[in-house]
């Protein structure tokens, strides 16, 4: 079977299939005549990444481990099958495991063009006492070398040291050395679920498409580096047919640059499944208003949002009774009332989005579905048995978690969203998460050690219900700020909001450079706010603050009454330039080709780039943050070498023409600029 470069084939003699994609190849042996195992691992370099023949992932059952396909430890050959979705090409590998009352089939999936393989698999009941525990989702033994990571949001507390998010992490492990990474709660509390290893020619890299608790485990050992990735501790009952979670795991000649590339190919083609990014210019309410928000209000802003330029408005958390009960930023009083306020919105929602419509812009509104006040715990409609506990405890004062492992509680949610989809008919749908307790409650459908697990798979059944039967509408993804950023979340969501704490600019852009190892730069959304030392009102340089949320997804959450009419063209001419972007940045890779920006100690200008896939267009996206550094030479990666490309200013327009090569060998000098801090610079070919 093949689509493009991807080809999934057997050969019967050798009792092997070898699924290739983006250069790489991966060769499984596989048929009833011997035990499963990795054969071949290898990239296009010719690199050989599969240190020795062995099966690529482990069940732990009854308090073993079983190397997956071994038929000493009693899996026994079922079938192989091959098949087609859309773009993606996928294997399927059944084996069964009476002993534990299981069969058990591994996946693999491969796209054209991108040398990733994504593997995950799935445990079916024969019999009703089948457990599993730790699900792995893949157990690899390669060559040593440096481990790249990117630390999570690291809490979301406004006095936490904003330099410890989302910030780009090495190290090289001795012999006999083992080394963790994880999260206990959700994906991206602590640690981002990627990482890449470093080649002689090569990059490898792995992420997990999960949105709880997960675990990689790195230890070094004198073949190689045995790289252990999968859930945290867990141990669940096998009642129907689960699913473990998906991973990510490819090669590609180069370094992490080459990595996010291939990755990105792979989340639009394969996870996304073509499905595009697209980052619309977004006004949001909630830094600027809070709670405090009306009919006439929105309707004001959304008149001035409209004339600068915005496409998105956003109506954030409030719009629902009783909140502002303790200040204007109280949105948890009320919550789990989804109807609009009557006192503040009489006419309801729905003549909002239509007036949204008749200036142009999409209409988004804020939920949060998986959180309801205690106090309205029977009236809204959730019952207290579905509220998730730990050890008896709620997690908070005067809000809880749903359980979403129960259908009951999954059934009320999506009733109460579709209803209001229905009703309202948002294009976008921002959903927030602010809360999280691992459940250990009976009566829920799952044990007191799987209620992360069983959790998180109903929240994929809740958004995989709402794109079915809503595929226009957008979703984005929001956790407390960034906690949940994963590659699971981009299979359902559109955009990703990556922290609370978005200003100032020099904390945007680390987390966007930082994330930009894994993410399509498209999906990082973050908004210009007035802060103490970057106002928006009588800016000193309102280019450097819109542009430095322009390499992601550009949010505005501010007042807009009061600019002037200078002020106002400004920032009509800022966004403006960020339309010109779009058709780049919405299909690009980002490549850092400085250290990550931080607000102190960071290096005197950083540089990101995003590139188009193919190379065919970059955008250079480049800030100053010392002023007697006056220059930077800043060389490009990634281009095609032989073609010629035009270097164009957005304040100064053509630059003049180089090829591919000499940018990269020469570079271009960025100098300082009496007008702004933010330079942006397109590379755009115009001969081959």
């Amino acid at each position: 079977m093949q689509n493009g470069d991807a080809e999934i084939a057997r050969d019967q003699a050798a009792g092997t299939w070898t699924l290739a994609a983006g250069g790489t190849t991966l060769t499984l042996a596989l048929d009833a005549s011997r035990d499963f195992a990795v054969t071949n691992f290898s990239s296009a370099s010719g690199a050989a990444w599969a240190i020795a023949s062995a099966p690529d992932t482990t069940l732990h059952v009854a308090g073993q481990a079983i190397p997956f396909g071994s038929r000493s430890a009693g899996f026994a050959y079922r079938a192989v099958d091959v098949s087609a979705f859309g773009s993606k090409l996928q294997l399927n590998a059944t084996f069964d495991l009476a002993a534990a009352g299981l069969q058990v089939t591994r996946h693999y999936a491969i796209v054209s063009g991108s040398p990733t393989f994504e593997a995950w698999t799935t445990f079916t009941p024969t019999t009703s006492a089948a457990s599993v525990s730790d699900i792995n989702a893949v157990e690899l033994t390669i060559p040593n070398g440096a481990i790249h990571w990117v630390t999570g949001l690291q809490g979301d507390a406004a006095d936490v040291a904003s330099e410890s998010a989302f910030t780009r992490r090495a190290r090289t492990l001795a012999v006999g050395e083992q080394f963790s990474l994880g999260a206990k709660g959700r994906a991206s509390e602590q640690t981002v679920p990627w990482f890449a290893v470093d080649g002689a020619r090569d990059e490898f890299y792995a992420a997990l498409l999960w949105s709880g608790a997960w675990s990689a485990t790195f230890s070094r050992s004198s073949s190689g580096l045995v790289v252990n990735v999968g859930l945290a501790s867990m141990t669940t009952s096998v009642r129907e047919p689960i699913e473990g979670p998906h991973v990510l795991v490819g090669v590609v000649p180069g370094g992490i640059v080459d990595a996010a590339a291939a990755i990105r190919s792979y989340a639009l083609d394969g996870i996304r499944a073509g499905r595009p990014l697209t980052p619309l210019v977004t006004y949001n309410t909630w830094f600027a208003y809070g709670v405090e928000i009306d009919e006439a209000m929105i309707e004001s802003e959304m008149e001035r949002a409209a004339s600068l330029g915005v496409e998105l408005f956003i109506v954030d958390a409030g719009w629902y009774p009783v909140t502002g009960a303790s200040n204007s930023y109280d949105f948890d009083a009320g919550l789990g009332s989804w109807t609009a306020d009557a006192a503040r919105f009489p006419n309801g929602l729905g003549p909002l989005r239509d007036y949204a419509h008749t200036l142009g812009l999409k209409f988004g509104l804020w939920v949060e579905p998986e959180r309801v006040n205690r106090s309205l715990v029977g009236e809204a409609g959730v019952r207290e048995s579905w509220l998730t506990t730990s050890q008896g405890e709620y997690g908070s004062d005067e809000t809880a978690l749903i359980c979403l492992a129960g259908s009951a509680a999954r059934d009320y949610i999506l009733g109460w969203l579709t209803a209001l989809i229905d009703d309202v008919a948002p294009d976008y749908l921002k959903w927030d998460n602010n809360l999280w307790v691992n459940c250990d409650r009976s009566g829920h459908g799952h044990g007191a050690a799987d209620g992360n697990f069983a959790h998180v798979n109903g929240l994929y059944r809740l958004l995989g219900a709402l794109r079915e039967r809503y595929p226009d509408l957008l979703i984005e993804n929001v956790s407390g700020g960034g906690n949940r950023l994963d590659l699971g979340m981009l299979r359902y969501t559109d955009a990703g909001w990556m922290d609370d704490r978005t200003a100032p600019s020099a904390h945007v852009r680390h987390n966007i450079e930082g994330l930009a190892a894994l993410f399509p730069p498209a999906y990082l959304l973050s908004f210009v706010v007035e802060h103490e030392t970057e106002p928006v009102h009588g800016s000193p340089d309102l280019g450097l603050y819109f542009r430095s949320r322009m390499a992601g997804a550009l949010g505005l959450c501010f007042r807009t009454d009061g600019f002037t009419e200078g002020e106002a063209a400004e920032i009509a001419r800022e966004i403006a330039i960020d339309k010109t972007l779009r058709s780049t940045l919405s299909v690009a890779a980002g490549a850092l080709l400085t250290p990550q920006a931080a607000p102190s100690d960071g290096p005197p200008w950083d540089v990101l780039q995003a590139t188009a896939s193919g190379g065919e267009e970059s955008i250079l996206y480049a800030y100053q943050s010392d002023e007697a550094t006056g220059k930077v030479t800043v060389k490009p990666t990634g281009l095609l070498a032989n073609a010629t490309y035009e270097v164009i200013s957005v304040d100064a327009g053509s630059l003049g023409t180089a090829t591919g090569a000499q940018l990269m060998a020469d570079g271009i000098d960025v100098l300082q600029s009496p007008n702004t801090a933010a330079h942006i610079l397109i590379l755009r070919i115009n001969a081959r």
